[in-house]
């Protein structure tokens, strides 16, 4: 079958919503404004607001597809169920909780999409949820990682996971093999908060942000705005700024996605509901691809994940108006863009996760939504989103506009 072949038909992005992306640090996660919610409900939300703006049936619905990079304590969600108790959905509602780490949630809407594309199901609801406060990547209890890979010598010289399960230290790795240097990352750094400054004043996010009113410390406030954007730094605060994960290294907190917590999710449904319910398609689904390379690197994954995605959907680099390259780190961004030979002004237009924010299972789903909107509001016919994925994977997906 040629690569042509290979593209998804018949599958097209809805709607789609999310929570604002809370920040806080790993020394106080108490902090969170989403601490005393549990992830679940936090899922139910951007899931509500979706069948709202669709005028879709919950019971229409044939799949809900959760993704998280750590489906542990809060985060075990019963194969997914919890989110339609959450939801208060209908009971026969089936559901999925799946982990592809940063992918996740690239995923659930990969997997979503094979079943309207094979006619399994006409309507999909597929996203994911983080909520890093209570459910941390390092120091957590719940995670046991096999020693040997740690210790065993055909381990480490087979996949350096020494350096590969820390993902400060692939950055780091990254940035040596690259030669990126620490101005560049924090000269794109600045960049992405002011992008993303620029598109709260313009209202960008109004439209996908979905407000959650919370109690803290003893008050109610509503969370509806991502917590991590500074319009206020420079590049003089980012430079002071010391490295995080080794003395003489480049990775500092300035040019790393922080710690959140939130939740995204989108509607897939087949061209037949969309004709039934009179829906306006945000984009269609072209292709979806997925790629390993040396977890030590993890961070170079966007590129060959986003070459396969091209190749199946028939279409070429030059082709592609709008990426958005997540920033798990800048270094990652940066690598992207050099080794596919792409114009920077194209790649995270209203800003990326290192001033959005990163909540791991949620961010597939997000720089997706946002993705298609933003083909839809600039006029540009295809796009692709793109992230690096912990134990060496990337992840793409490429969008056409409707």
């Amino acid at each position: 079958m040629s690569a042509v072949g290979k593209r998804l038909e018949n599958v097209y992005i809805v709607a789609f919503a999310r929570t604002a992306f809370t920040r806080f640090s790993r020394k106080e996660p108490q902090k969170d404004d989403f601490w005393d919610v549990r992830p679940e409900e936090l899922a139910a939300v951007p899931v509500r607001a979706i069948l709202e703006k669709t005028g879709v049936k919950p019971e229409d619905v044939e799949d809900l597809l959760t993704g998280t990079a750590l489906p542990v304590g809060e985060q075990w969600l019963y194969g997914g169920r919890h989110v339609v108790f959450a939801a208060k959905l209908p009971y026969t509602i089936p559901a999925a909780h799946i982990d592809r780490q940063c992918a996740s949630s690239i995923t659930t809407v990969a997997f979503g999409a094979m079943e309207v594309a094979t006619g399994m199901a006409d309507v999909v609801i597929a996203g994911g949820v983080e909520k890093m406060s209570k459910t941390p990547m390092y120091e957590n209890p719940h995670i046991e990682i096999n020693p040997k890979f740690l210790t065993d010598e055909e381990y480490v010289r087979l996949y350096n996971l020494p350096i590969g399960y820390v993902m400060g230290l692939t950055a780091e790795r990254l940035a040596e093999v690259s030669g990126i240097k620490r101005e560049e990352m924090d000269m794109w750094s600045l960049r992405s908060h002011r992008r993303a400054a620029e598109a709260y004043e313009k209202g960008y996010f109004k439209d996908e942000i979905v407000p959650v009113a919370v109690e803290k410390d003893g008050q109610r406030k509503v969370v509806d705005r991502d917590q991590s954007v500074r319009p206020d730094t420079s590049l003089e605060a980012l430079a002071k700024l010391p490295p995080v994960f080794k003395p003489d290294g480049v990775i500092t907190a300035g040019n790393s996605s922080p710690l959140n917590s939130g939740a995204a999710y989108i509607m897939l449904v087949s061209g037949e509901v969309v004709k039934k319910h009179g829906l306006q398609p945000l984009a269609k689904i072209r292709a979806v691809a997925f790629a390993g390379v040396p977890p030590e690197v993890m961070g170079m994954g966007p590129v060959p994940a986003s070459k396969k995605a091209l190749e199946k959907a028939g279409l070429t680099v030059k082709q592609i108006g709008r990426w958005e390259i997540n920033e798990a780190f800048a270094v990652v961004t940066l690598y992207a863009i050099k080794q596919l030979g792409l114009d920077p002004e194209i790649v995270n237009t209203r800003g990326g996760a290192i001033a959005i924010g990163h909540p791991l299972g949620a961010t597939g789903a997000r720089i997706i939504g946002t993705l298609a909107r933003q083909m839809q509001i600039d006029g540009v016919d295809y796009g692709v989103a793109t992230l690096c994925v912990g134990g060496g994977q990337g992840a793409a997906v490429v969008l056409e506009r409707v």
